[in-house]
């Protein structure tokens, strides 16, 4: 499902920056924005949106530097992203949103709040999101633990030498071991990645592991969904999902958790009905405010 893309698929920050989004179902009042994680685009939330733009509005956007969106040297911080954020939500002028940021995306979502609070923001997801890739926390289990910048280094430098061979190694991992995924998928994802050059990919890499958004779950206080699989990418997925994100989040009115048993980083895609069938349980159960009976005292 892809509208024919025309200007006003474009839209410019109070920086310069050009960020490319995809508004679907724009009669729909209930919003909700779907962001892609590290280099990766709209295209990975396709086989979602035809489901969710039946009763929901949804937006997904490029990340600056990503995909179709400009690729300007600034602003590739979480800081600037977040920005960025809440300024396409008040150019679209859309409110009570359920925003979801998928792998190194949610840490957007937890900044995002953290700066802006709830603006226009309803409820927030996360999606199989390291949140502080380098801490040495119990919670973590990525490969950047315990500040291997050493390591960081290593691969900006094999993405830079061969950034599409990167982007391809990356995918493999993303699909790792998912029944009926061929080459022809793999192919696609690393060109949907390779979009986005090695400067400015590594340049907000850096910032998002360097940066303990974990930490912020705590301030949150508005429902949030979680979910998470064991896999290449996110070795502690569903745990983080399931156990560590809940715990943390303290605030949070109304939770609900989704420990995918499958699909590893990319389920929603790979399973896309199974997915949306839970987010939808999400935020029907906001809507009604049937978390009200399970908030904390």
């Amino acid at each position: 499902m892809m509208n024919k893309i025309t200007r006003d698929n474009f839209f410019r920050t109070s920086d310069d920056a050009i960020i490319y989004f995809e508004d679907y179902s724009k009669d729909k009042s209930d919003v909700i924005v779907l962001i892609p994680g590290f280099c990766c685009t709209t295209n990975f939330f396709a086989n979602n949106v035809s489901g969710l733009s039946k009763e929901h509005r949804v937006i997904t956007f490029d990340p600056r530097g990503q995909g179709k969106s400009s690729k300007g040297l600034q602003g590739h911080t979480i800081r600037r992203n977040c920005q960025d954020i809440k300024e396409l939500l008040d150019h679209l002028d859309v409110k009570d949103v359920t925003m979801l940021g998928w792998s190194m995306a949610g840490q957007y979502i937890v900044r995002y709040f953290d700066l802006y609070k709830n603006h226009r923001i309803k409820a927030l997801g996360l999606i199989d999101c390291p949140l502080g890739a380098a801490y040495d926390e119990d919670w973590n289990q990525h490969g950047l633990k315990g500040f291997n910048i050493t390591r960081f280094n290593k691969k900006m430098e094999i993405s830079t030498n061969n950034n599409l061979e990167y982007c391809t190694k990356f995918s493999h991992m993303m699909y790792d071991g998912i029944d009926g995924v061929d080459e022809a998928k793999i192919i696609w994802a690393a060109e949907e990645m390779v979009q986005t050059p090695t400067w400015i990919s590594f340049a907000i890499y850096y910032d998002l592991v360097m940066q303990n958004g974990f930490e912020l779950l705590e301030k949150i206080d508005v429902p949030m969904v979680f979910f998470g699989a064991n896999g290449t990418v996110t070795a502690n997925g569903k745990e983080l999902a399931e156990k560590w994100w809940p715990k943390a989040a303290k605030q949070v009115p109304y939770y609900e958790s989704y420990g995918f048993e499958h699909g590893g980083h990319v389920f929603f895609d790979v399973y896309p009905d199974e997915f949306n069938e839970k987010l939808l349980h999400f935020i029907n159960s906001v809507n009604e405010k049937t978390y009200e009976r399970y908030c904390k005292k």
